[in-house]
């Protein structure tokens, strides 16, 4: 008998959630894409790196997915909020992301794959941030 496996390519997939049967905007996408990216380098990490600089990269990376998120379904005024919050977080990861490729946690290959995709998001954000503040009237 095989152990179970959830993300087996043999039998029928696990049921869909809502959340994988809805839609989600394009940055998250982008972003859930670079966190998965990162995950795939987590172990390959050495270690002595995991509980340090890679617990903290995880973390703003988390941050900044969770609240891209959750401005998808905000309404505006708490919606540019999130994005602020997402932003920076984001600018975060990117920061951290490099001092550990400067202390060689990651390849440099990693380091690029990660990196292309956060620059994508960063546009993403600042982008869909500055549609809102221009839509949204000054108080």
């Amino acid at each position: 008998m095989h152990g179970f496996n959830s993300h087996s390519s043999e039998g029928t997939p696990p049921p869909r959630t809502f959340l994988q049967q809805e839609k989600l905007v394009p940055v998250v996408s982008k972003l859930k894409e670079a966190y998965l990216a990162w995950q795939a380098a987590l172990p390959h990490v050495a270690k002595m790196h995991r509980q340090t600089i890679a617990a903290r990269i995880d973390t703003a990376f988390l941050d900044a997915l969770e609240s891209a998120f959750s401005a998808s379904y905000l309404p505006p005024a708490q919606k540019l909020t999130a994005l602020t919050r997402s932003i920076a977080r984001l600018d975060v990861a990117k920061f951290l992301l490099l001092v550990g490729w400067e202390a060689r946690t990651i390849t440099n290959a990693q380091h690029m794959r990660i990196s292309k995709l956060l620059i994508e998001a960063s546009k993403m954000l600042v982008g869909w941030k500055t549609y809102l503040e221009k839509k949204t009237p000054a108080r």
